[in-house]
């Protein structure tokens, strides 16, 4: 990979081979928080608080064309959603913020969640890599959706999550796929993804996201009790 902590690649490890060690991995590890019984409940995510959230606060150039929302709904779904679950999968949110921008052709997310405990938060990033072991390789209307997940170095935990059409065959890309960067700090997990005309994986696709992701897993130890 082209970032200074991740091996240059032009490929992502497939899921069957790779998701299953991560999905050990992000279910041990970690620092408890003793709070008040349960590592304490965070009171909310303060205003301004995601990357990109002032932005999201500002008039667009193009109204007609592009636009920013933001949402503090505990019951959203992750960002990046490998199985298309109708609901969340994860349980113990105690605070939740989601800021999206949408342009033709193209997508970026931003996803904070703040979990009851550390144990809580581990699970759910155990149970997003257990999506995309599930759903690696999914048939629909003669394409093939493949999810692949590698670890990068970022916070306690953290992975890349690719998620691409192909043909019928599952060989040659077709436009169209997702991006993500999932980290987990203490009992937050934040998730960063990009969805756009993408075609062959490559490592550059990951570039920005990591960044942000490393921002954040530092910028939430702000908040009393996470880390």
């Amino acid at each position: 990979m082209t970032t200074g902590t991740a091996r240059a690649t032009t490929r992502l490890v497939a899921a069957g081979t790779v998701a299953g060690a991560l999905l050990a991995t992000a279910l041990t590890g970690g620092t408890a928080l003793a709070e008040t019984g349960t590592e304490g409940a965070v009171a909310g995510i303060p205003r301004n608080f995601l990357l990109h959230e002032s932005q999201a606060r500002k008039p667009v150039r193009y109204p007609g064309e592009e636009k920013w929302t933001i949402s503090d709904r505990l019951g959203a779904n992750l960002e990046i959603n490998p199985c298309g679950l109708r609901r969340p999968s994860d349980r113990d949110r105690v605070a939740m913020r989601t800021v999206d921008y949408q342009a033709p052709e193209y997508h970026s997310g931003e996803q904070l969640v703040i979990y009851r405990s550390t144990a809580a938060a581990r699970k759910a990033l155990a149970g997003l890599l257990a999506q995309v072991e599930r759903c690696a390789r999914v048939k629909s209307e003669g394409t093939v959706t493949k999810t692949w997940a590698e670890p990068v170095r970022a916070g306690d935990r953290a992975v890349r999550i690719a998620l691409q059409g192909y043909d019928a065959k599952g060989v040659r890309p077709v436009i169209g796929g997702q991006r993500a960067v999932v980290v987990r700090e203490g009992r937050a997990v934040a998730v960063y993804l990009l969805a756009g005309e993408y075609g062959k994986v490559r490592g550059s696709d990951f570039t920005k996201q990591l960044k942000d992701a490393r921002k954040m897993a530092a910028k939430v130890c702000s908040l009393r009790g996470v880390c």
